[in-house]
């Protein structure tokens, strides 16, 4: 990957972001412009770190305020509410000290909070350190109204000292981006392993011993928190020195954990985990799965989705099964991911600061499904109606078109609607744009997808696009066709070159590999009705539909992996909108021992 082999060079400074980047040739890929609003009506003044404010301002309008503008932010109302996160980084580098200790505050921060308790703004504290920090953000703590600490250890220690504060879950994640890789424009392989603990590897040899025993898996070494000289770097071994890339930023750490399999974490027991379990959501929240050598507290929440391993060689064992099938490790790690966005999403915290000032402010719904089916086959509807019940996300709706000239055929014995379920026909002539743009007219959701009768998806399709699509307020999500499964061999074969890593792109981008297949389709419904599929095309309307969009350019697109939905293939390629269907034994295609049923559910697949 990029960061690999750095060459150290023969500087004595510490080897400082800059230098990484101009050693190893390479920059951070821009991230396509997000269309996503701020759903929140409170309006946030906010003082802390960089990944703070990225927290909020994706949920609430949020301005970083600074010593020549908070007095007019204040006093002009501009602002409900002041944040001050308890950070030893300044996100503007204007206030000259460390919000971590809030006795070092100057004049200009003590009037910032005076000047809102005068203008009735509630002031909120937000403190991520942990218990043995408390001493130090205690006395912000006591001067703000509300104080919001995310460790239990922060808790009780403020509570000794008689001092309230609210525990909300640890490190919430923003949602925009994680999970998605920004398309690089040159071809770059990805970081298998990943491991945080550089620092720590030179400061203690047990430390160093065991990330050199996973080295043969090729391990990428950085430290996210410190900065690492050279001639500390020249104590590890050989081995370590190889793989060590100095020091990394927060966005290169982003990128990182977005391209990287594994992030492999040594716990100590001397050590509190704070900075560690923030890390490890990261991770997780970008589609990185965590391993853990050494004990964590029951409490730690990183046990509800990090493997933990007592012994250094457990953990070998679990890195050469994920290295070798790939299908199962990212259907494992995508579980992870859906389960740390739903427990640990920023639009729960950004909720909780922003009820301090309206205490009746509802929750932000889920974007609204739209499925549409187009079909002309009968018999498929009790399939259709199968697999849209047994979808896991809560707010859709169901619109079967029926391509007829004869509605009657359509009395059989699945057409048993329930609510949100609804046949509308479409006389034969028009294909399945004409449909599909049919469907999202009688919709209500907010995103339009596609399931077609004859292909197969799993029970989580519908809710890996919405959640793709609410967390980069994408206007097109989908996937690569990877997966085939031939109906009349019962045979599963899958395409290795198309299953590629969540990421997202602008859509002049789309013919530059940012194809996605048309029966992946989830498309805002907004566009569609403004700009949909061509109605009189039979056979690659999706194709003509894309080509659209790229000429659009601007729009934000977001391919998923090709797990979750597997095209089905039968001998008769008539039968087929898209008639070129490639044979099973064309040499693009793999065998996969996995059986269909297992693909489309997770959990049996990681049995």
């Amino acid at each position: 990957m990029p960061y690999q082999h750095l060459t150290m060079g023969s500087t004595n400074r510490p080897f400082r972001p800059g230098q990484i980047e101009a050693s190893a040739k390479f920059e951070v890929p821009a991230w396509p412009a997000s269309k996503r609003a701020p759903w929140l009506p409170v309006r946030f003044g906010f003082i802390g770190s960089r990944a703070g404010f990225d927290l909020l301002r994706f949920e609430a309008p949020t301005f970083a305020l600074t010593p020549r503008n908070a007095r007019q932010m204040i006093e002009g109302g501009l602002i409900d509410a002041l944040v001050i996160e308890a950070a030893p980084d300044d996100l503007m580098q204007e206030w000259g000290l460390s919000f971590l200790d809030w006795t070092s505050a100057g004049v200009e921060a003590r009037d910032l909070m005076h000047r809102a308790a005068d203008a009735g703004m509630p002031r909120i504290a937000v403190l991520r350190g942990g218990g043995g920090e408390a001493t130090l953000f205690a006395p912000l703590a006591t001067e703000a109204d509300h104080a919001f600490v995310m460790e239990d250890a922060a808790q009780n220690a403020l509570r000794v000292m008689g001092i309230k504060a609210e525990l909300i879950a640890p490190a919430m994640q923003p949602a925009l981006f994680n999970g998605f890789a920004a398309e690089l424009r040159t071809a770059s392989a990805p970081s298998r392993f990943l491991s945080l603990d550089l620092a720590r590897a030179i400061e203690d040899p047990s430390v160093a011993s065991v990330l050199d025993g996973i080295m043969p898996f090729g391990p990428t070494l950085c430290s996210a928190d410190l900065v690492v000289r050279k001639e500390r770097v020249g104590t590890l071994t050989a081995t370590l020195l190889g793989a060590s890339i100095g020091t990394v930023t927060s966005e290169q750490l982003r990128h990182l954990f977005a391209t990287s399999d594994v992030l492999v974490q040594v716990a100590r027991p001397d050590r509190e985990p704070g900075r560690d379990i923030q890390h490890a959501l990261n991770a997780v929240a970008s589609r990185c799965a965590v391993a853990i050598v050494g004990e964590i507290d029951a409490q730690d929440p990183r046990r509800a989705f990090a493997h933990v391993f007592p012994d250094p060689s457990e953990l070998r064992t679990f890195l050469s099964r994920f290295t070798l099938d790939q299908v199962s490790a990212h259907s494992h790690t995508r579980t992870l991911w859906r389960k740390v966005h739903s427990s640990y999403a920023a639009d729960a915290f950004a909720l909780r600061l922003a009820r301090c000032v309206d205490p009746d402010i509802a929750a932000r719904p889920g974007p609204r499904a739209t499925v549409v089916t187009p079909t002309y086959r009968p018999d498929r509807l009790g399939q259709v109606l199968e697999t849209f019940r047994s979808q896991s996300w809560g707010d859709r709706e169901l619109v079967v078109v029926a391509n007829t000239d004869i509605p009657a055929e359509w009395n059989t014995e699945h057409l048993e609607l329930v609510e949100n379920e609804q046949i509308v026909f479409l006389p034969r002539r028009y294909g399945p744009g004409a449909a599909l743009n049919l469907g999202a007219a009688r919709g209500t959701g907010d995103y339009v997808l596609r399931m077609d009768d004859d292909d197969y998806y799993g029970c989580h399709y519908v809710e890996d696009a919405m959640l793709g699509a609410r967390a980069m307020g994408a206007d097109l999500v989908g996937q690569h066709a990877c997966f085939y499964y031939y109906l009349d061999d019962d045979r599963l074969v899958w395409r290795p070159n198309l299953f590629h890593r969540p990421t997202a792109y602008e859509s002049s981008n789309i013919g530059n590999g940012g194809h996605v297949a048309g029966f992946s389709h989830c498309v805002r419904r907004s566009l569609l009705l403004e700009d949909g599929y061509h109605d009189h095309l039979h056979g690659g309307a999706d194709v003509a539909f894309l080509d659209k969009l790229a000429d659009r350019g601007d729009l934000v697109c977001v391919r998923n992996d090709g797990l979750n939905a597997v095209v089905g293939r039968r001998s008769d390629i008539r039968s087929h909108t898209w008639q070129t269907a490639l044979g099973a034994d064309d040499a693009r295609y793999k065998a996969l021992s996995a059986p269909l049923d297992a693909l489309l559910d997770e959990d049996l697949l990681m049995r």
